[in-house]
């Protein structure tokens, strides 16, 4: 399994205080689909980053968004100005590092996909060139608020999405299995699963997310301490660069194979999770193995499987790495392995392998975010220089296989 940085769009989804979401929640209700008795089917890619890039055309032109059921609609501020958008409200937000803000909210008049024209649906205004957010490169995010008006069929194995307002229209073999949505205040889904036969509410199926299976760290620890979970190993560093900026608190996090993981009618044996916080969610990681169909009307969501998901093993170097002013810097590391026991987070990279990462240009590092540090490097071994309290070292690593 190839380890990469992911960045989680779940910008507006970790609510409000009592009276803003209130508020929030009364206004995403608004929208409609100006067709009737309409099925059409277009292509999608993926971004750099991993998330599902589609086409949308607003006012005649075309512009790139990334599809999130984590996430309500987001404009950029680019985007914002171009449409002379009017600001109806605001509200205070916060992200996953509980660093808040204050966002301006709009109604978006018209936003056509694959020609069918989503009318009145809400949206956030939010600076997308802003630390690592820039490295999306597009012009906003559509959200559930906007998606729960049809039925959206995702066929990952041909990269095709079917929008309809008849889930009967679609071509639904008997072998599918259906589990219950139980829809969020600002229309995000969740599902119940089971962890090694235990169940788990509020699993959000986060199309935002193109890593992994989030799981819950309650149930993880519960697990762990009745041995129904055995293989597990443990990390920490920063929490990453959220929707309002970038925090270097550091912080423990684990990832653990589960024995035997349930969604519907499906089972999954040895997946792999991690393990950061109370919140539990499941990615591409996990979904693009499957034909998926979403139905906010019927609060169902099917799955149909495409192909077997591989068990997965993480081979690493053992560490991950973040920007600041230029320069790179030791983010996280996973513990009892050689990279925890000769690097410290905070240390300054400066080469691996003689390419030199003392100046890292904004560009150069939009590049590592989206494909990786290591990407170029087929070898399992490195040679690694950081600068530490202003002095510099010179290390050897070799890959490690984690789980």
């Amino acid at each position: 399994m190839k380890f990469k940085k992911v960045l989680y769009l779940v910008f507006l989804l970790i609510v409000l205080s009592s009276c803003a979401g209130a508020k929030i929640r009364k206004i995403l209700k608004v929208g409609e689909v100006a067709q009737k008795n309409y099925k059409v089917t277009f292509p999608f890619e993926y971004t750099k980053t991993g998330h599902i890039l589609i086409k949308a055309t607003i006012k005649g032109e075309i512009y790139d968004f990334i599809l999130d059921t984590g996430a309500t609609n987001i404009i950029s501020n680019e985007l914002a100005e171009k449409l002379k958008v009017v600001t109806i409200g605001s509200s205070k937000i916060s992200d996953i590092n509980e660093k808040s803000t204050s966002l301006a909210y709009v109604k978006l008049d018209d936003i056509a996909i694959g020609g069918i024209n989503f009318k009145g649906t809400i949206g956030s205004i939010l600076d997308l060139k802003k630390g690592d957010l820039a490295c999306l490169e597009v012009d906003g995010l559509i959200g559930s608020n906007l998606m729960r008006h049809a039925v959206w069929d995702f066929d990952f194995q041909n990269k095709m999405i079917t929008i309809t307002d008849n889930e009967k229209t679609l071509n639904i073999p008997s072998n599918y299995s259906e589990s219950k949505i139980f829809v969020g205040d600002a229309y995000q889904v969740s599902i119940i699963t089971k962890v090694n036969e235990e169940r788990v509410l509020n699993n959000v199926i986060d199309l935002g997310n193109p890593g992994c299976t989030k799981l819950r760290y309650k149930v993880f620890k519960e697990q762990k301490e009745s041995k129904r979970i055995k293989k597990y190993i443990k990390g920490s560093g920063g929490s990453g660069f959220g929707a309002f900026g970038r925090s270097i608190e550091k912080r423990n996090s684990y990832l653990a194979r589960i024995n035997k993981f349930r969604i519907g009618d499906y089972f999954i044996n040895n997946a792999i999770v991690s393990v950061e916080d109370e919140n539990t969610n499941i990615g591409l990681g996990f979904l693009k193995n499957y034909r998926v169909i979403f139905n906010w009307k019927t609060k169902k969501f099917k799955m149909i499987k495409q192909r077997n998901k591989d068990k997965g093993n993480i081979i690493t170097f053992g560490f991950k790495s973040t920007f600041e002013k230029n320069k790179l810097y030791i983010d996280y590391l996973y513990d009892n392995i050689k990279a925890s026991k000769i690097l410290k987070y905070r240390d300054q990279i400066l080469s691996i392998n003689n390419k030199d990462y003392s100046y890292v240009s904004d560009s150069q590092w939009c590049e590592i975010f989206q494909m990786g540090l290591l990407k170029n490097l087929k070898i399992n071994k490195i040679k690694i220089k950081v600068l530490r309290d202003g002095e510099e070292l010179e290390f050897d690593l070799e890959k490690v296989k984690l789980l």
